[in-house]
């Protein structure tokens, strides 16, 4: 059979929606991800004709389109280093995933899954505290439907810098409506916090190692979370009556260099650009040396509800277990 899912990101400017979305597929493809590798999950970017078609079957007609379509330009924006999504509309992706390898009987009965992500600007959904952000009003509908609607819904907050900080606010506030509605669909719900990779810039050639630790991944979770006001907020969507599940995780989308396992940003360019051969144009640049991280996790989780190593639950982060030093 054939499962269909509707994934809403949102989350405030600069977060890293984009950016998580723009390498998913190569997250994918280099099995970077904290799912056991005998999963071997793939995932195909498809038309919207491929995505409401009757069969879920690949059209290989449907392939050079693919190719030069909105993912592809999502693509090579990031490698370009990325633009501000804008506030005109929002926007949606659509992917074939399937599971290749071991995964509960219950989990593959429901496969192939096609995945329509949406994406919209950060102002949108969770805009600055008391700012005053013009958004045409059936924008703002059409993502409230959306939301609504939707199966899975993935937060991405920046985790560097969260204590300062301006959009709290607004997102508890969307968090009290979202558990309050009768009519959503939710079934699952990720917190994914970008930029993880930040955290051991000083580390060198040993980041790559401490950031592939779950533990310590977690308790830089459990330090972050401390003083944010709006997480108990998520524990209404997991209610017995809210009917969803929450998960909290880490990623990076420019994530490490290959090889020398530090962290993927080149001091020696202008703003924040992943290390490239000098030499060569677009993506060829970067790609022998980007590995991104965990960008593929909230999205695999969203759609077959298994846990990695790095999808935490409340229980997780509330156990009285003893923290890093």
């Amino acid at each position: 059979m054939t499962e269909r899912l509707s994934i809403c990101l949102i989350g405030p400017k600069k977060g890293g929606k984009s950016s998580l979305l723009a390498s998913l597929v190569d997250c994918v493809a280099q099995s970077a991800f904290g799912y056991s590798p005998r999963l071997r999950p793939a995932l195909q970017p498809i038309t919207e004709a491929e995505y409401f078609a009757e069969s879920a079957e690949p059209k290989k007609g449907n392939l050079l389109s693919v190719e030069q379509g909105d993912y592809e330009r999502l693509r090579r924006e990031f490698a370009e280093g990325g633009l501000a999504t804008d506030t005109l509309d929002t926007y949606e992706y659509r992917f074939r995933l399937t599971v290749n390898g071991e995964a509960p009987p219950a989990a593959v009965l429901r496969g192939p899954w096609l995945l329509e992500i949406i994406d919209s600007a950060g102002e949108i959904a969770v805009p600055p505290d008391g700012a005053e952000v013009a958004i045409l009003n059936d924008v703002k509908a059409k993502l409230a439907r959306q939301m609504l609607e939707a199966d899975a819904i993935v937060i991405v907050l920046p985790l560097v810098r969260l204590e300062d900080s301006g959009w709290s606010g607004n997102l508890a506030r969307l968090i009290d409506r979202l558990a309050l509605a009768p009519e959503k669909k939710l079934k699952r719900l990720v917190v994914v916090f970008s930029q993880y990779e930040r955290l051991f810039a000083r580390l060198g050639p040993s980041a790559f190692t401490y950031a592939c630790d779950p533990a310590v991944a977690l308790h830089a979770l459990r330090k972050s979370l401390r003083a944010a006001q709006w997480l108990d907020r998520l524990r209404a969507l997991e209610a017995p009556n809210g009917g969803a599940s929450v998960r909290f995780t880490v990623c990076s989308a420019y994530g490490f260099v290959k090889r020398f396992q530090n962290p993927n940003i080149d001091p020696h360019q202008p703003g924040e650009r992943r290390f490239r051969r000098t030499g060569l144009e677009g993506a060829r640049a970067y790609n022998e040396y980007w590995r991104p991280f965990l960008t593929a996790e909230p999205f695999l989780y969203a759609a077959l509800g298994l846990d990695s190593a790095f999808t935490f639950s409340y229980a997780q982060l509330d156990a009285r277990t003893e923290e890093l030093a």
